[in-house]
Parts: C-alpha cells; structure tokens; sequence
C-alpha cells in the first residue's frame, strides 16, 4: 500500500473512532412497566432521592436520541432534576445536572447549549469530590470545540484536563479514550511523534484498566499504520534528497564551468577599467571627505547651539515664571500687614497682573514652541485663576467663545494684561447683587488676519459721567496703553451691561 494510500485509510479510521469517543455512561435495561413505575413513583419522592430518579430516567430515555417525544422526555427530566437541585443548593447533584443537560444538548447538535451547560458543571463540580464527573464536563467542552473552528490550541486544553483529572481519580479506561483522542488530534496536525506518543500512552492505560485486546484493536492498528507510515516516509526522502543533491551537483558543475569562463573573459575588461576609475576616484573621494567633514562638525555645532539655545529660554522662561510666582507670594504676605482696604485691593489688583503675566511664561517653557501662546488654553487658564481668586465660581457665569490660534509673545502679554483688568472690572463693579450674572468673552479671528476681543457684561453698565479717554482709573490707563502698545483700537461702551473691545492685527510672520 503507498504512503499516501496509508495516510487516507487512516484519516477515515481516524473519523470512525473519533465519532464514537463520548461519554461512556453505563447503560441500564429496563423494561417499559419498570420506567412506568419509576415515572409514578417520582410523586412520592421529594430531595436527592428524587433527582437521583429523574437523571436515571433521563439517562434512559437518552438512548432513544433518534425518537423526538422520548429524547424530549429526557431534556424535560433533566430540567426538572436541574431545578429541584438549585432548590436544594445542591453543587453536587446541580453539576450532575448540568452534565447530563451537556449530553443532551450534544445528541442534538445544540454546540452553544452543550458547552454553556458543560461550564456550568465544571464551576459547580470543582470544589466537589466528584472527579469523575468534573473530567465528563471537560469532555463535553472539548466535544463543543471539536465540532466548532476552534484553534489547536482550545481543542487540546480540555481534553488534556480531562485525561489529568482520570489519572486523580484512577479512572485509566477514561484516561487511556482521551490520550486515545489526543494522538488523533496530532495526527490530524501531522505531527506524527506526539501522536504516536499520545497511542502508546492509551495502549498502557488501556492494559492498566483490564480492557480486552479486541476493544482497543483500533489503537494498536492505528499506532501500526504511523509506525509503517513513518518508516516509508523517512525513505522517501532519503531518497528524494539523494535524488536533488546529484541534480544540483551536475547543474552546479555546468553553472560554475560556464560562469568561469565568462568571469576570466569579463574580469580582464573590466579589471582595465577599474584601475582608471579607481585613481580619479581616489582623487575625488579624498576631497569630497574633507568636504563632509567640514560640513559635519559645522553641523554638529549649529546643532548643539540650537539645542542649548533652546533649552536656555526654556529655562529663562521657567525662572521669569517663579519670580514672578515669588512677587506674588510677597505681595500676598504683606497684605496680611496693611489694614487699608484701598492698599489691599491694589496689591490684589497687582498680584492677578503679575499671574496673568507668569502664566504666559509658564505656557512658553512647557511647550515646543518658545515664541507662540496657544491662546484658547490661556485664556480658559486664566479665566479659572481669576475665579478662584474672588471666590465666585457659582455666583457668576463665564460664557466663552474662543478661535483655536496661536499669539506671539509681543501680543500674549498686552492681550492677557487687558483680559484681567476688564474681567476683573466686571467682577467686582458690574454685579452688586450678583443675581443673574454673565460675563461673555470672544476672541475670534477674520479671513483678513483681524483679531477682535470682546468681553461684556450683562451688569448694571457704565456711570452717565463715564469719559473712557479722560478717566483716572488706573485698569483704564492701563489697557489704553497696552492697546497702543499693540497698535489695536480699545473701546468702551455700555450696551445692556458694559462692554470692552480690542481689535488688533499680528504680522503673520509672528506666528511661527
């Protein structure tokens, strides 16, 4: 019989046996007035007693899987013995239950109830004394896998556990079925070493368990046609590889006769080139490396100033926000000696100018770029900040309506220093009751590169005899002045409430 002969013959051996692999329950005879009395007496019964009947009964109707109304039978009893049982928390008689539901479920081809039953009989049976029925359990989980597409891996762990959990119980028939199923498993892989491995193991448990020769025939025939299988194999390719290495031997010899001959005849022509070549390239080569040399340290220093540039901003930038934080800290100490209260809101007033301006500095060292201020995130920070700092985070509400763009470090200062002196303004004279209190803030940006920043209002507004350009304040002057600094348009108004434009333009150059 050829190899390949073999190897078919023993694939549908293989699948013969395999269908048969179950659950070897020990089949009792009884006759139809036995079942009836046992159906009848089932009203008296009540407990362990009574599941014990209804999985007898389940188990008998079981065999006629073929007959619809008597496997029905079975399925019903089974439910019945699965509901006294969780009546009873019983774990035990519960993953009985389970177990039998699972071979149910197999004969009827249900594989997602199958292996949904057989887990529930592995996490009620674990912690039992029940070993045998926990290895049936995991049967039922690799027959689930088995009829599914299930990787290698998934069919080979349940059956393995059931084989381990056999051996605890001594149960070597059982044990040597599933090394039996192991072995074809690896043959269906061909791997063909583990699975003769897999065989001879089922052999020895199957003499262990006193089987008669004749009951495990199928194995030994099987372990037989891989001994043969593989002995055919191992010549075969021996002789095949003898076969290629003369092949290649005579083409090699061919190739490397021809391949001399045209090698000498080219090398000659090609050795007179080279040499020409190789003096101007050595002439070149020389004068292009002194080149590069001289462009790879000019290189490494502009490098290396970049870097350190960089990272000195990055570090004035740091330092200028901790004086500052330390101007503030000063400030706030010596508020606690001052008792008049005018002094004491102009160093409050100071102290939010100094932060507004230190959290310029504070965005500078944390990001990449070192000249750029992402403005909605600044805005939106120092917005928090000066909630925090008069308390009213539930008394008046912010609305902001902010572009995503980036400001320079010329603008972010004078735009941030203008943004906390109106807010500020608003806070404390616009609301003095604080009852409905909104503050709007916009800073959006045009097609034409305008910006315009907007804060209003919706307080009491400004005095009849307010002049905004002959006006003693000091948040007055001051954002005049930063607005000129800019050279933007400031304007003040009462519109329903007060409200505060700037309108600027940036060099676009700036901006990167």
């Amino acid at each position: 019989m050829k190899p390949s002969a073999c190897t078919e013959y023993f694939i549908i051996i293989l699948l013969i046996i395999g269908n048969s692999f179950g659950i070897t329950a020990q089949e009792q005879s009884y006759t139809d007035a036995e079942i009836e009395k046992m159906e009848t007496s089932l009203t008296a019964l009540n407990g362990i007693e009574k599941i014990k009947l209804l999985l007898k009964l389940s188990d008998w109707y079981e065999n006629f899987y073929f007959r619809p109304k008597e496997f029905q039978k079975a399925i019903k009893y089974a439910n019945q013995a699965l509901k006294l049982s969780k009546a009873l928390h019983s774990d035990i008689y519960e993953g009985k239950t389970y177990l039998q539901l699972s071979m149910l479920y197999e004969l009827s081809n249900n594989d997602v109830m199958l292996e949904g039953c057989a887990r529930n009989a592995i996490a009620l049976l674990t912690h039992t004394n029940q070993i045998d029925d926990l290895a049936e359990s995991w049967v039922m989980i690799w027959s689930a896998k088995m009829r599914s597409n299930a990787p290698l891996e998934e069919k080979f762990i349940p059956i393995s556990k059931a084989a381990a959990l056999f051996k605890m119980s001594g149960n070597n028939k059982r044990r040597s079925d599933c090394h039996r199923e192991i072995g074809a498993l690896y043959f269906h892989h061909k791997d063909f070493h583990k699975a003769m491995n897999s065989l001879e193991k089922a052999m020895v448990l199957y003499k262990e368990a006193n089987v008669e020769e004749k009951d495990f025939y199928p194995v030994s025939f099987r372990l037989n046609i891989l001994y043969e299988t593989e002995k055919k194999n191992k010549d075969i390719i021996i002789l095949k590889n003898k076969a290629l290495l003369q092949q290649n031997e005579l083409k090699t010899a061919a190739f490397l006769r021809n391949s001399m001959i045209t090698f000498l005849i080219l090398l000659l022509i090609i050795l007179g080139l080279l040499y020409k070549r190789f003096t101007f390239k050595k002439r070149t080569n020389k004068l292009l490396e002194v080149q590069q040399e001289e462009i790879n340290q000019k290189n490494v220093t502009l490098q290396n100033m970049l870097v350190e540039k960089e990272w000195l901003l990055r570090e004035i930038h740091h330092r200028v926000k901790n004086n500052l934080h330390m101007v503030v800290g000063l400030l706030a100490s010596q508020v606690e000696f001052l008792k008049n209260e005018e002094a004491v809101q102009a160093i409050n007033s100071s102290q939010n100018r100094i932060h507004a301006m230190s959290l310029i500095h504070q965005k500078l060292y944390q990001s990449d770029n070192l000249s750029i201020i992402d403005m909605p995130s600044y805005i939106f920070e120092l917005t928090e900040y000066l909630k925090d700092s008069f308390e009213i985070r539930k008394s008046i509400r912010f609305v902001l309506d902010i572009d995503s763009f980036n400001l320079p470090l010329s603008h972010s200062i004078p735009i941030g220093l203008i943004f906390n002196e109106a807010v500020t303004n608003a806070i404390k004279y616009a609301f003095p009751n604080r009852k409905y209190a909104i503050i709007n803030i916009s800073l959006k940006t045009t097609d034409n590169k305008v910006y315009v920043l907007t804060i209003q209002d919706n307080g009491i507004g400004l005095p009849d005899d307010f002049d905004p350009y002959d006006n003693p304040s000091l948040g007055i002057k001051l954002m005049h002045g930063l607005s000129d600094d800019i050279k933007g348009k400031f304007q003040i108004s009462s519109e329903n409430g007060t409200k505060i434009t700037l309108e600027f333009t940036i060099n676009e150059s700036n901006l990167h």
